[in-house]
């Protein structure tokens, strides 16, 4: 599995409050397409928060099932993790370090929206899911980032998640 660490506050341990760990799903289906959400302004990966007395992989199938409908049984390990030391997470005046677990799904099954289990923000932000042919993907990001329709932060990650896919999935 690749790590990535990203320190652009240069913070160190000890300036750390606490560590919130996610899972991210790279939903691919056989016409070679990702599975996207739009939600609070800014694209990113089905995935979300790894809750307490949770497993990874319990997480990352709740999580694909509460933001797709999408049920998925089989999981292997994760093929990326970037852990990021951030200042001020979410302006709560709290230094955090993030670890997020990427892992590859292969399904062919589409969203069911009448399955799914949105959170009050994904409900009060209009959340949205659509696919993008693998091979646009990188441009897509590119330009989210330049128009500012993706936090840069995600843009960034999600090219570094790309890059990792493809080496590993698709030579």
């Amino acid at each position: 599995m690749k790590r990535i660490f990203i320190n652009d506050d240069n913070l160190i341990v000890d300036d750390l409050a606490y560590e919130v760990i996610r899972v991210k799903a790279f939903i691919v289906n056989s016409s070679n397409e990702v599975l996207i959400a739009h939600n609070n302004n800014t694209y990113q990966l089905v995935g979300g928060h790894v809750e307490k007395n949770e497993d990874m992989e319990e997480a990352l199938v709740r999580e694909i099932k509460e933001e797709t409908g999408i049920e998925v049984e089989d999981i292997s390990g994760p093929f990326m993790q970037i852990m990021t030391y951030s200042k001020n997470y979410f302006n709560s005046g709290k230094n955090v370090c993030n670890k997020i677990y990427y892992y590859r799904i292969l399904s062919n099954d589409v969203p069911n929206l009448q399955k799914t289990n949105y959170d009050a923000l994904e409900k009060q932000t209009d959340f949205g899911l659509f696919y993008i042919n693998i091979d646009d993907f990188c441009d897509f990001l590119e330009q989210s980032i330049d128009d500012g329709s993706i936090d840069i932060n995600i843009g960034r990650e999600m090219l570094l998640v790309l890059d990792e896919y493809n080496k590993l999935y698709c030579s």
